[in-house]
């Protein structure tokens, strides 16, 4: 079985079904395993080796097509790989040759481009189908590879616990380049039921596609969510479940949300492009430990070391030895669940008082004043190293305000040195912050 399989499963059993909702237009199973079957030329099967498999990069803005060229690429036997459209020219060439991509397809004005590299070499894991990049907030991003069954393996009871059935509607936002995103299409498709994409960072549009097509699980991560908490006014009863991941949710966000999506459950997970979902907590449990990321999903272990995050999982890509680190940092709380401290790279060393970034966060977002906040650590003459804040406030407030509440929360060292006030915060193609714009600022 595979994703071109399940396409053309349900492309029979459910033609006229809706399998991409966009604002402007709707592509039923049908069509879509048309456009699929139809996509690659008889040129390009031609440039396309026979007798292995070989990586092909995807670079379009446009969702449908981020996933139509997907399966089609997959259909003619080789190994498909959406890229970040927005990663600059340098970045993408230094990709494509440290990875050894085989071919990049790219979709300009005048429509699809089949480019050559230098050297078709077979995927150094001929049992992958596909492959991911990671979703990063900068620098070269890496190339991972997947078999089907290290995603279908576990989206049983993924969907499962996400209220993912037949019937449902999902919705997402951004480009699949985001691995998150393309395991919520992976479910969807698994599913057989109605993937609604929002292809811009418009709150207003996203609630408006939530009522129109009667969405019934949201896909955000949080920052998102947070932004769009901003502009709730109305209830959407249609909404049974609420996902977000990749970074900490916090009781406000989560409460705001319970208020106007009243029948929707909300679970955060804890995942990785390497390793799928890891550790998940449903509503109650987000107000009962804001600042954890939940417990391990069936089938995976997850335990601590001198502060860094283990696990053991069988839904992970290939060639990633097991169990693995992602140089995550964290501990598990009495209760059993985990509290995620941020990346070892986000431990700031001040003068050797070690700082994390998501704890400062964390005291940041928990004051009534502030919708979103942001720290990272910065190279100081002085000190070697020190945090600063970007925060997005939901009414005036100075600074020195702010530093005033936060006494209350951090400890003397543990207060950010800079602190800059944004009107949003800077986020890439991946919803992940720009952490690159942001250092930028600092400069």
């Amino acid at each position: 079985m595979n994703y071109v399989a399940l396409l053309k499963i349900f492309a029979q059993e459910k033609p006229d079904k809706p399998y991409i909702i966009l604002r402007n237009r709707q592509i039923t199973y049908q069509q879509a395993w048309k456009d699929v079957i139809s996509f690659v030329t008889p040129a390009w099967k031609d440039q396309f080796p026979e007798n292995f498999k070989t990586p092909v990069l995807i670079v379009t803005q446009d969702v449908y097509h981020q996933l139509l060229a997907f399966l089609a690429v997959m259909d003619a036997g080789q190994i498909p790989i959406i890229g970040h459209y927005d990663l600059p020219e340098t970045a993408e060439r230094e990709l494509t040759e440290r990875n050894h991509i085989g071919f990049i397809l790219t979709e300009g004005e005048k429509g699809w481009t089949l480019r050559k590299s230098e050297a078709v070499e077979p995927a150094p894991y001929p049992n992958a189908c596909m492959g991911v990049l990671s979703s990063g907030s900068s620098d070269v991003p890496k190339v991972m590879y997947r078999t089907y069954e290290s995603w279908a393996g576990f989206i049983p009871e993924q969907n499962r616990r996400f209220l993912i059935d037949g019937d449902a509607v999902v919705f997402a936002e951004g480009s699949f380049s985001f691995t998150g995103n393309l395991s919520v299409w992976a479910s969807v498709l698994y599913a057989g039921c109605t993937l609604a994409v929002s292809e811009t960072f418009n709150c207003r549009q996203w609630l408006s596609m939530i009522e129109d097509y009667k969405v019934s699980v949201l896909y955000l991560v949080p920052a998102k969510l947070k932004a769009l908490a901003r502009y709730l006014k109305q209830q959407y009863p249609s909404m049974r479940m609420i996902l977000a991941g990749s970074q900490l949710l916090g009781a406000k966000t989560a409460e705001q949300l319970k208020k106007y999506f009243p029948g929707s459950d909300i679970i955060l997970y804890y995942g990785a492009s390497e390793l799928d979902y890891i550790t998940w907590l449903d509503y109650e449990e987000v107000l009962r430990f804001p600042d954890s990321v939940g417990k391990p999903v069936p089938g995976v272990k997850v335990w601590v070391e001198k502060g860094l995050i283990y696990i053991d999982t069988p839904y992970h890509v290939e060639g990633l030895e097991q169990p693995c680190t992602l140089h995550d940092t964290g501990y598990f709380n009495e209760e059993g669940y985990l509290i995620f401290n941020g990346r070892e790279s986000d431990i700031i060393n001040k003068g050797g008082f070690k700082i994390s970034c998501t704890k400062v966060e964390n005291a940041l977002c928990s004051l009534p004043e502030i919708a979103q906040a942001v720290v990272i650590p910065y190279d100081d003459p002085g000190r070697g190293q020190e945090a600063a804040a970007f925060v997005v406030c939901d009414r005036n407030i100075s600074r020195q305000e702010l530093r005033q509440h936060l006494k209350n929360l951090l400890m003397q060292q543990e207060m950010p040195k800079k602190m800059i006030l944004l009107d949003e915060i800077p986020l890439n193609s991946r919803g992940k912050t720009d952490k690159d714009a942001l250092k930028k600022l600092l400069e």
